[in-house]
This record gives structure tokens, sequence and C-alpha cells, in this order.
């Protein structure tokens, strides 16, 4: 949604030049929001394995998200380029915790910044790139129906991204939390300074076959420690370990009726060791009015607390998929079956199955079209393993509530209500 501020005109003297312009604002964001049972009483209780990455999502998800994003480009200079400012509030909170030190207490929510950086986009000296600063969400590549962030590299930074170099779009940026003085899980002591920081860089949009892309994805985590001298002797602080991270995906439009993206992502350093990789299909079959998306992924992760002691390894496997077909009118129905299997080194393999069935109305005939209402039914089962490990979690905080609510049972089931939109 744009439009063009009235009230005001503003007078910018940007390179040189003297320009007028009213300010654009576009408006666009995301929310989620639900209310859900559990079956045997109680409220609804998601169901996710501890040491699996992610979890099928449709259905089960204890949490709701509100994220209004204003865009203003105040100005627009003849050499094509435009500068201005993102504001994000953000709302979240789960179903099962106070969010530390976000509290929510009855109707109270918490809102923070999520994102407020300012920008120059489509800069000719840039490469025709995108020049920001700020706090900000960055590098996200998602698996949808998962809601998984294959990258994520979200925080406070400046960078330039999407120039047209190396025959594709480069990115590059330099993000830290300048709040968190114990980052990379340092132990806390006194007056002393440590920051973990990022530099990541991208480069997208490398054409290979028809409709095909290639995208490299690069990162270094370091940190910053000084010694602590406020006895007035230098006490030698351990540094923590710093790795790299390098990724490689694929992209392939109109493909099987649809889109597919493939890859493999590797990370190293002294205390972990981590390769992954998957692929999604996207297929669309028109006769039969149903979207079909399907993954599968495999990640294989050793950690360590330091590079003295032994590694302890962790498999997960995931597979499964959602279809979504268009009934009439508005009226849809979503099927998802998800199967996660989660081996950690020295103990039994955990497995956890998850089905959910969905009765929905869209603002549309697409299977993304929004905002849509959902009505769903989800039931899980799970091994003996997984159940003795406290390896089923409810939203990843602990096992403590589904424990409250199936006891000894290896199977459970929820119901609700679920609406969704982004614009």
């Amino acid at each position: 949604m744009k439009f063009i501020t009235q009230c005001s005109v503003l007078v910018l003297a940007l390179a040189g030049a003297t320009q007028v312009s009213a300010v654009e604002v576009d408006f666009s964001g995301y929310a989620r929001a639900g209310i859900g049972l559990s079956a045997k009483g109680g409220g609804q209780v998601c169901f996710g394995l501890a040491n699996a990455d992610t979890k099928w999502r449709l259905g089960n998800e204890c949490d709701y998200t509100i994220e209004p994003t204003l865009t203003a480009k105040f100005a627009k200079l003849d050499d094509k380029s435009a500068w201005g400012v993102v504001v994000m509030p953000k709302v979240y909170r789960t179903w099962t915790n106070n969010n530390a030190n976000a509290a929510t207490f009855g109707d109270e929510l918490p809102v923070n910044m999520g994102q407020l950086y300012f920008f120059g986009e489509s800069v000719p000296q840039l490469a025709n790139g995108r020049i920001w600063g700020g706090r900000r969400y960055y590098d996200r590549l998602q698996l949808g129906i998962n809601d998984q962030f294959l990258e994520n590299e979200d925080g406070d930074g400046a960078g330039i991204e999407d120039m047209q170099l190396f025959g594709g779009k480069f990115s590059v940026a330099w993000l830290m939390n300048p709040n968190d003085d114990n980052a990379n899980n340092v132990t806390s002591q006194t007056a002393v300074n440590n920051k973990a920081y990022k530099l990541t860089t991208r480069l997208t949009e490398i054409g290979t076959v028809q409709d095909g892309a290639l995208q490299f994805w690069a990162g270094y985590y370091g940190n910053s420690v000084s010694d602590d001298t406020s006895s007035g002797t230098a006490v030698e602080t351990k540094k923590p370990d710093s790795h790299y991270r390098f990724a490689v995906y694929h992209t392939l439009n109109n493909f099987l009726g649809g889109g597919n993206i493939s890859g493999v992502k590797l990370e190293n350093g002294k205390t972990i060791q981590l390769w992954r990789v998957f692929t999604q299909q996207n297929t669309f079959v028109p006769s039969i009015r149903t979207n079909f998306d399907f993954i599968t992924e495999f990640r294989s992760k050793k950690t360590r607390s330091d590079d003295s002691q032994p590694w302890v390894k962790n498999d997960w496997f995931s597979i499964g998929g959602r279809s979504d077909t268009q009934i009439s009118g508005p009226f849809r129905f979503l099927v998802e079956l998800g199967h996660d299997h989660v081996k950690p080194e020295g103990a039994s393999a955990q497995n956890l199955t998850k089905l959910t069935l969905v009765g929905a109305m869209s603002a549309g005939k697409d299977a993304g079209s929004r905002p849509t209402f959902r009505l769903f039914y989800t039931y899980a089962k799970w091994n003996e393993a997984a159940k003795l490990s406290g390896g089923v979690y409810d939203h990843w905080q602990s096992g403590s509530r589904l424990k409250q609510v199936y006891g000894d049972a290896t199977a459970g089931s929820t119901f609700g209500i679920q609406s969704e939109a982004w614009w």
C-alpha cells in the first residue's frame, strides 16, 4: 500500500542539488495469531523434537507475531536513487513463557523495535546497489512451510547489498549486538568487554540453466575481547571460538509445475562442525486446483564446550509435505504430514510424526492468498525414546507442560483457529 503525504513538503539538499519532494510511504507487514486447546484439556501444546532444527508448523504454532512495517522514501534524486528509512515495531509472544526480559502478563504485549534502519537504494556509484545502516532483519533465507531460516543474520550494523558485480548481485555487511557483553556463551566476568560480531557476504542471481540461478553465502563469526583490568592487574580472558560458514544454493523456477530450491551448507570452528543438505519443491496441479510443497533435509552437527573436550554428535533427518486445495471460492482444504528423526550420540533415536488437517478461507484462489483463516486439527505421535529423553517439546521451551497433559502417552492432539496475513 503506497500513499504520498500531502501535509508537508520537504526541501532536501543532497549531492549538491536541491530537490523538493513529498514523502512516499509504503505500508507492508506480517502477522499471525491463533487460539487452541489440547484434546485432553488445557491450552494448545505444540510438538517438536528438542534436537531438531525446526518443526512442521501448520496447526503447530503456540505463539503469535505482529510485524507492521513502514518504509518512507523522503528523497529521490535525479540519478534515480532513493533515500529513506524502514521502521518496524514488533510483537512476539509464546503461550508457554514470560519471554524473559519482555515479560507478558494477562493481555500485555511485549513490543520492541524489530527494525529501524536508513537506506539509499539504486545508487549508481554503488553498482546500483543499496547502502543501509541500523537494526534490521538481514540475510533471511527461509523454507516457508517449516518457517525454517537456512540463513538468518538479524542484528545491528551496516552494509551494501545487491550491487551488480561478479555476474550477479553482491552484498556485504558487518553486524553485532552492542548491548551484549557475553555473546557466544562467554562466562560472565566483572568488567570484561566481549563483543561478538559477524561479517557476512552473499552473491546471488548467477544464471545457470534456463530459469535457474546459483547463490553463494559466506560468513565469519568473530569476537573482540579485552582483559579485565578493574582490579588494577589484568586478568586474561579466554577468547571465544570464531567460526566460518559457507553455503551454495540453487533455485529453479518453472520446474515440475512450480519451483525448486536445493543446497548444502557447512559451518566450521573449534567448537562446532556442521553440514546440511536439503531440497524443497513446490508444484501446482491446475486440474485439481492443488498446490504441493515437499521438503527433505539432513543435518549433522558436532559440538563441544572448548577444544580440549571431545565432540558430541547429533544428526537430524526431516521429511514431509503439505497440500493446499481450493474447494470453491474462498474455501480451501489443507493437509500437512511431517516426520522428524533425531539421533543423539550415545542415545536411542527419537522420532516424531505430525499430521494436520485444516479447513480454511482465504482472500483469493492461490495457496499464498492472504489473509487466511484456518480451523485445524493436529495429531502427533512420538516414540518411547523421545518421551524418556524429554525430547518432545512445547514450542522449544521445555517438555514440562506436554508431560503434564500427556504423562506417559506417546501421542497427542490439539485443535484451534489461526489467522495469518502478509501484505
